[in-house]
């Protein structure tokens, strides 16, 4: 059986959802965030020498980074389920925002979540300000006059969206982005979504980040 290393408060929610979508069985092996420092214990570097989560087990193998867990879990048990046709337009938006939220959104996201410490007027705060928002403007774009990223279907890229989506609201700027703001709130509705929470805890990112971005606004 397919084995998720659940880090509490981290990405690995979305492997969760997503098996619960699904309807695959599954097991969780539970570790938990430094209380001091945030960082993954040891005990998820002893399964993978990564140490990231998400990190899942299966055929005894150790599998680390969501866009390719998320793919492998598709092909491998999800019969054609959570994504479009193949060669069809809406396959090649799904394959696009995947892949672009965690490759070219997530960087400078995160770039700018360490910018945010430095004074508002300071000039390097706002080049790492300017380059997330042209990123984030592209998924803003992407989701106008939609209810899911991918036309007229929910995908896993809209699971994987959705914690880029906590990501940007751990940080404090959700609200600048109506329609990524009004997606988080939709998917949170799912049940399925409610009970990988059950299962894994509350993905809790604001208090991870909440000593952080102080200085944000």
């Amino acid at each position: 059986m397919l084995t998720v290393h659940h880090l509490s408060n981290s990405h690995s929610h979305v492997v969760l959802w997503l098996l619960e979508e699904l309807g695959v069985p599954y097991e969780i092996a539970r570790h938990q965030r430094d209380p001091l420092t945030g960082r993954s214990p040891a005990s998820l570097r002893a399964i993978h020498p990564a140490a990231k989560a998400p990190t899942i087990v299966d055929h005894g193998i150790a599998m680390v980074e969501s866009a390719g867990i998320i793919l492998y879990i598709l092909e491998s048990y999800g019969e054609s389920r959570l994504r479009p046709s193949p060669s069809s337009a809406e396959a090649m938006q799904f394959f696009q925002w995947l892949t672009f939220i965690e490759g070219s959104a997530k960087g400078p996201l995160l770039q700018m979540f360490h910018a945010l410490r430095l004074p508002s007027e300071d000039g390097h705060r706002k080049i790492c300000e300017a380059s997330a928002h042209t990123v984030l403007s592209l998924i803003e774009e992407g989701l106008e006059g939609r209810e899911t990223i991918t036309v007229g279907q929910f995908t896993a890229a809209d699971i994987q969206l959705t914690f880029f989506e906590e990501l940007l609201e751990g940080v404090g700027r959700i609200d600048a982005y109506p329609n990524m703001q009004r997606h988080l709130t939709t998917m949170r509705r799912r049940a399925t979504y409610k009970r990988a929470e059950q299962k894994g805890g509350p993905v809790g990112l604001k208090q991870l980040f909440s000593g952080a971005v102080s200085n944000s606004k």
